[in-house]
């Protein structure tokens, strides 16, 4: 065998132990990426069901927080009916004086109001004496019933004011509620948005794994391949220069063959060997290493607190929708999500919607461009009743 052949030969168990070792190298490192990736998709999983449960107890103190508002209102209103009662009861208590006083001035200058027992006494008979009786009766029962009537209007402000003693404390007292309830609001939230802030991290980790992995995997195959290929060219040289040695090899026997023929024989004639040597050729070619496009990613853009916009409703129900989101949101875990348009709000953002609630812009829809959204609901019912209507929304920086 020429040294050629021999070099072929060992190129050739060169590269087969150089794969042989890359192999479990490679499996090993795509093995960890997969069990990274795991791992990476169930946070993010947890984190969904996180957000899920803290919106729906955000939503129901916020509930508690407007009608705790909506008492203090309507006691406020109590409060200040009360007042204008006490002051028209103040007012009647003292016309009910001022009469008295000039029902006693009365009394006190008139003779005839001194000696109604004279009066009664100089009867001039037995009927006018009843008759005369009857009206001292009545104009005494008249007194009495003003004096009465004093009393009670007397009693009934002070009750009045007892009262308004008693709502100005139960105010004060669900105004300190609603401050609580306020404050607690306000930690749920910061930490709804931190939870939030970690589950973009996450995300933006997992795709960005995802990306990696994915042109690694491609440059594992484009390796590969050049290897292969310059593993099959160097064979192919190999086997050639193998073929061209031993065509060398048999045409030196012939002519050793002849040349001792000749001798034998004793020719005195001089024969002519012609040597021919087939050239070989080796054409190795390098695929071109395709270039990776460069992804770009752009900014979200910033908004303001207040939005009016144009809101519809859909649901993960109807035909031909998904249980997620674009942004990889499982709506069986969090159902408030509301697709926007990203260039108007951005991804992620919290969002406080009238009668619907807080909840995340995590969904996108060919339809949502400008100032417009859309809210999930579960219930198709809802999202049919809803409608298409014009509300003012608040963005939760």
């Amino acid at each position: 065998m020429s040294k050629n052949g021999k070099l072929g030969k060992i190129i050739l168990a060169g590269l087969a132990s150089q794969m042989l070792f890359a192999a479990p190298i490679q499996a090993s490192t795509l093995d960890e990426l997969n069990k990274q990736e795991q791992e990476k998709t169930s946070e993010i999983s947890n984190l969904e069901n996180e957000i899920g449960s803290m919106l729906f107890s955000i939503n129901e103190r916020k509930a508690e927080i407007d009608n705790l508002n909506a008492e203090v209102a309507e006691i406020e209103l109590e409060k200040q009916q009360t007042v204008s009662e006490i002051e028209e009861q103040k007012e009647l208590i003292a016309a009910r004086k001022e009469q008295l006083e000039e029902r006693l001035i009365a009394l006190q200058t008139s003779p005839s109001s001194n000696n109604r027992i004279m009066m009664v006494l100089e009867a001039e008979n037995f009927s006018d004496f009843i008759g005369k009786f009857l009206l001292v009766g009545q104009l005494q029962a008249a007194d009495n019933e003003r004096i009465e009537a004093a009393i009670e209007e007397e009693e009934k402000l002070s009750q009045l004011e007892e009262r308004l003693v008693e709502e100005i404390a139960l105010g004060k007292s669900k105004a300190e509620l609603v401050s609580i309830e306020s404050e607690s609001l306000h930690q749920e939230l910061g930490n709804l948005q931190a939870v939030l802030a970690d589950n973009q991290v996450a995300l933006q980790e997992i795709l960005t794994s995802k990306s990696e992995e994915e042109e690694r995997l491609a440059e594992v195959a484009r390796q590969e391949q050049e290897a292969a290929e310059k593993a099959e060219a160097e064979r192919l040289a190999a086997e050639e220069a193998e073929k061209q040695a031993e065509l060398e090899k048999q045409e030196a026997a012939v002519l050793a063959a002849k040349q001792e023929a000749a001798k034998v024989e004793q020719t005195v004639s001089k024969e002519e060997v012609v040597n021919t040597t087939p050239s070989g050729t080796s054409n190795e070619t390098t695929p071109a290493k395709k270039e990776e496009p460069v992804k770009e990613t752009t900014p979200p853009a910033s908004t303001g607190r207040t939005l009016t916009v144009e809101a519809t409703a859909y649901s993960r129900n109807e035909p031909g929708l998904t249980n997620f989101t674009a942004t990889g949101i499982d709506l069986r875990s969090n159902p408030m999500v509301i697709a926007v348009d990203p260039s108007v709000i951005p991804l992620g953002t919290l969002l406080d919607v009238p009668g619907y609630g807080i909840a995340i812009a995590g969904d996108t829809g060919s339809a949502i461009k400008g100032n417009k959204i859309d809210l999930h609901m579960e219930n198709l019912a809802a999202c049919h009743a809803f409608g298409r209507q014009t509300i003012t929304i608040t963005i939760l920086d």
